[in-house]
């Protein structure tokens, strides 16, 4: 089996700078990050002493992770440097012609757009590195993309399923760029649910919660429209896609990054307030990086969680995701969570690591 392998080695980098994706980063920003490089070379673990041909870009592109996962590659495209999107698609157009049978690409919904404009017939698996990652073309980690791959060198399994390629804009509106062939299995991580979130009952909990809010001498609270909505009920617009901080209710610090949030978390201890990602269940991981390990280490848990009861019930596996990027840390945040669904009603869910 030949394996196409796709790094956008800037991918992520933009999240602990509060940038809605890393499209465009300036590279010096995204200077020193290994985010993509860490979680390429966790998924490939899985195809440690099997029989496959990797193919790759060079360098960063691939080259590099798959050494540090000590698996022979062989190199069909050498980026520019840094490489952009016109390399990934270049790349893959290239894995493709050398027989590759799969795509296994790292990055984010950018990536996942670049991929399909390369290669919209063959087979993919995306290895989770970005800012959102909305679509369903992604395994829910990099530890189950490993674990995917490994099944999938030992049965030469390839069962497909159609999966949506989708990808936000600036303005937090959400648009379909059309399908790819992913890896069919219970594994895949499901594409984010459209659209609001309008049950009346989260309603009245969003404004049951905004007093609770203002007791908290310190809030750190999440990007999505459950957040918007909270973030209006203390009178402030806020920002949908970004992480604010609120003290005793009052907005001080509007799409916060990480290195604001850490410098915040040392004059108190945070209460962090989260919404749910529709369709998926992430609480971390997705949309909101600026939470990283740092951060997360001076917060408080668990957090506190608004979504609707319909939204909790549609959920697959039923349950609540955390992806950090530190496996360790996130079998640590693994438990209960009371999620407010209501003024006064709550469902007790399960958060694990994705």
């Amino acid at each position: 089996m030949s394996i196409g392998f796709v790094v956008n080695p800037l991918a992520g980098s933009g999240g602990p700078l509060a940038l809605k994706g890393s499209d465009s980063i300036d590279p010096a920003l995204a200077s020193g990050s290994d985010w993509a490089e860490a979680r390429a070379i966790r998924a490939l673990a899985g195809l440690a002493g099997r029989p496959v041909r990797l193919l790759a870009g060079g360098g960063p592109m691939g080259e590099t992770a798959a050494g540090a996962a000590g698996l022979a590659v062989t190199i069909v495209h050498r980026p520019a440097t840094p490489s952009t999107g016109v390399d990934t698609t270049a790349c893959v157009r290239a894995c493709v012609a050398a027989g590759a049978d799969l795509i296994l690409f790292v990055g984010g919904d950018g990536t996942a757009r670049d991929v399909l404009a390369a290669a919209p017939a063959v087979p993919v698996l995306g290895v989770p590195a970005g800012v959102k990652m909305h679509s369903g073309v992604f395994a829910p980690s990099p530890a189950t993309a490993a674990a995917i791959l490994a099944d999938l060198a030992d049965s030469d399994h390839r069962a497909t399923a159609e999966a949506e390629v989708i990808d936000r804009d600036a303005d937090g509106h959400m648009h379909l760029y059309g399908r790819l062939p992913v890896l069919a299995g219970k594994a895949r991580q499901a594409a984010k649910a459209a659209g609001p979130d309008t049950d009346t009952a989260l309603a009245g909990a969003v404004a049951a919660a905004a007093p609770l809010v203002r007791a908290e001498p310190l809030c750190f609270i999440g990007p999505g429209l459950t957040m918007l909505a909270l973030k209006r009920a203390l009178g402030s617009e806020g920002t949908m896609l970004g992480v604010d901080v609120f003290a005793h209710g009052r907005l001080v610090l509007a799409d916060a990054t990480q290195a604001q949030l850490l410098d915040l978390a040392h004059t108190a201890t945070p209460r962090l307030v989260l919404g749910v990602v529709g369709g998926q269940g992430y609480l971390l991981g997705r949309g909101n990086q600026q939470l990283g390990r740092a951060v997360l280490a001076r917060a408080g848990w668990p957090p506190m969680v608004l979504a609707s009861a319909a939204k909790l019930a549609a959920l697959p596996g039923g349950r609540l995701l955390v992806d950090t990027g530190d496996e360790a840390l996130d079998q640590h945040l693994a438990g209960h969570v009371q999620v407010r669904t209501g003024p006064r009603q709550s469902m007790m869910m399960r958060i694990d690591a994705a």
